[in-house]
């Protein structure tokens, strides 16, 4: 059954747009429904969960940014090397800043019953 609308009037056009607004959101909600149905099949088939399927981590993909206002990007603060806190008295090339994992040379000479202190600068 084809319509014509330049039969219609005001009143029944404003009608008929109203019953195909209300028809174009029930097939979008069940578009979304049977796209979270398919996720949630291919999640279950993989066995992970959702999250976990959409997650960038797992992926390698980055989510879409978020369009926001323009901002002006600010220049990173550049760090100063840190300062040397301990050196190797047997090599003095080698030093450590106290930050991340303690250096070969400084584990082993605490293994021999040295101290940390004995090694400061």
């Amino acid at each position: 059954m084809t319509i014509n609308i330049d039969d219609l009037s005001v009143a029944e056009l404003e009608k008929l747009i109203k019953q195909a607004e209300r028809k174009l959101e029930k097939k979008r909600r069940e578009a979304v429904k049977n796209a979270q149905a398919e996720i949630e099949k291919i999640a279950k088939d993989l066995g992970v969960s959702v999250e976990d399927l959409l997650d960038e981590k797992t992926t390698g993909r980055k989510k879409a940014a978020r369009k926001t206002t323009t901002r002006k990007k600010t220049k990173a603060a550049v760090r100063k090397p840190a300062k040397i806190k301990y050196r190797n008295p047997a090599d003095s090339s080698q030093t450590w800043t106290g930050r991340g994992k303690r250096p070969v040379w400084l584990r082993e000479a605490l293994e021999k019953g040295g101290k940390l202190e004995d090694y400061e600068v």
